[in-house]
């Protein structure tokens, strides 16, 4: 693995997993603050996404192939989150320019963990020659 991989794989590991944590730990001790529908969607969406930052981020340790998939999970929940929560919990104070800016800025770091899981993992080798049984 090149240093670059290397880099990024640490990058996008620390990152799945801390946001794991923090997702789980906000999802459970803020379960109280949505009185809305919208409130209580934006809340799953932060338990969801510390559940399956902290898959990808196993996924990703062990460099299972799977590891692309469960990173793309979390990146779409993750891009939700970002993009709903203020709407759902500033109203009238929140602008729809803010919640598209989060949103694209969380997909475009979802789109450079998801890069890294495939870069990393060996989700995308290819069988060369003969050898497939080894």
């Amino acid at each position: 693995m090149t240093v670059g991989r290397r880099a990024a794989w640490v990058v996008s590991l620390l990152l799945l997993v801390a946001n794991g944590v923090l997702g789980l730990y906000n999802g459970v001790t803020e379960r109280n603050d949505a009185p809305t529908l919208f409130q209580s969607s934006v809340r799953a969406g932060v338990i969801l996404y510390g559940v399956l930052g902290l898959v990808a981020g196993w996924a990703m340790l062990r460099r299972r192939p799977w590891s692309v998939q469960a990173a793309i999970a979390w990146g779409v929940v993750i891009t939700y989150v970002a993009a709903t929560a203020a709407l759902a919990y500033a109203g009238d104070h929140a602008t729809i320019a803010g919640a598209i800016a989060s949103g694209i800025a969380s997909a475009l770091i979802a789109a450079g963990v998801v890069w890294t899981a495939r870069a990393t993992s060996g989700a995308d080798a290819r069988i060369v020659g003969g050898d497939a049984g080894r």
